[in-house]
């Protein structure tokens, strides 16, 4: 209440009342449906793994396009600059008498060090030029794409090979007890040597990132193009199945086992919000392999294995899948999309909120 001036007839002072606020509050009223919320325009909508191309600034349907075109001429470059590196390394190793044509052999055959190094090396190579054809396109590199969440989310790839190492353990078991194939003979004792020590230190340096470059490739390059076109994720997740498993120079039994690893590890980045789950079983699984064929003596150049083998080599991405959806589920972690927020000039989104574990 406001207080009045004084004159010569002023009334007796009255004891001051509590002040009434100009307008009372009212309860908070529900919205009413259809009514329009304030969304700050720095938030969007939630988008689900497959639709990140399609969702930043700028992108034009012929975008991914030069995305793929860029990746396979920067792979390309990079394969004949491996090839070069190589010749010239055993123009130098060699003597004039060397056999290059014996040489030329070994880039191919998986149970030579030159092979695995060549080999694994081709495959890595496939990283960097997703990189590069990405920021040229996007002005982004694609590992800020591996999640929702703007890059690796590091705690969700450690518990995802503990689980994958968990599920391989037990298969490599029964493989060992019930199998007449190569990775029976571990039975029968290993032998150690240098080339046995050498492959194991490759196999164990570079197929993390062969694996990698495998999953930004066919699980979250070839999805985001896909996607960026097709918003069911089921077209994102089986296109590239094909192209993975040609990839690969298998028997049938062994095609369809690829094709069914592929079509789980791409659901699974579509369930989870990223590529952590494919990138950890994809390095577990490649290194129980290797490892494993490696300490039996077998065969590394082989295109077909034992029935009991593929069985096996099957259930474990089925397992390791149910593994990771149980846990998804317990753990209430973001399902199918997260809310993403820009930052930087706004060509680069992250998650809203702490990265996830």
């Amino acid at each position: 209440m406001r207080n009045q001036p004084h004159t010569l007839h002023s009334q007796p002072a009255q004891p001051l009342q509590p002040a009434q606020p100009a307008h009372p509050l009212q309860p908070a009223q529900p919205a009413q449906p259809g009514t329009d919320l304030h969304i700050p325009a720095s938030v969007e909508p939630p988008r689900r793994y497959h639709r990140q191309f399609a969702g930043l600034p700028g992108n034009r349907w012929f975008k991914p396009i030069l995305v793929v075109l860029l990746t396979l001429l920067f792979y390309s470059v990079a394969m004949i600059v491996e090839f070069v590196s190589f010749f010239i390394v055993a123009l130098i190793t060699l003597n004039t008498e060397g056999d290059f044509t014996a040489w030329s052999e070994r880039l191919i055959d998986f149970n030579t060090i030159t092979g695995v190094l060549f080999g694994l090396i081709n495959v890595i190579l496939m990283w960097p030029a997703a990189e590069l054809a990405t920021l040229c396109v996007y002005r982004r590199w694609y590992s800020s794409m591996i999640s929702l969440r703007g890059g690796m989310r590091w705690g969700r790839l450690g518990r995802y090979m503990l689980y994958g190492t968990a599920v391989w353990v037990v298969c490599a078991i029964v493989m060992v007890l019930f199998s007449d194939g190569a990775t029976g003979t571990l039975t029968s004792g290993i032998v150690w040597n240098q080339h046995v020590l050498a492959m194991l230190i490759a196999f164990v340096l570079l197929v993390p990132f062969q694996a990698t470059a495998e999953e930004i490739v066919f699980r979250g390059l070839a999805m985001n193009i896909i996607g960026s076109w097709l918003r069911h994720p089921a077209w994102a997740v089986l296109i590239p199945v094909p192209f993975f498993v040609f990839g690969h120079l298998y028997d049938l039994p062994g095609l369809i086992d690829v094709g069914i690893f592929a079509a789980i590890v791409g659901t699974l980045t579509v369930i989870t919000g990223g590529l952590e789950a494919g990138i950890a079983f994809h390095i577990v699984n490649n290194l129980f392999a290797f490892v494993l064929g490696v300490l039996s003596g077998a065969d590394l150049n082989a295109t077909s294995s034992p029935t009991a083998e593929v069985v096996v080599s099957i259930a474990a991405p089925i397992v390791f899948g149910i593994v990771v959806v149980l846990d998804h589920r317990r753990r209430g972690g973001p399902s199918t999309g997260e809310t993403l927020r820009p930052r930087g000039d706004g060509s680069e989104y992250v998650g809203v909120g702490p990265e996830s574990a």
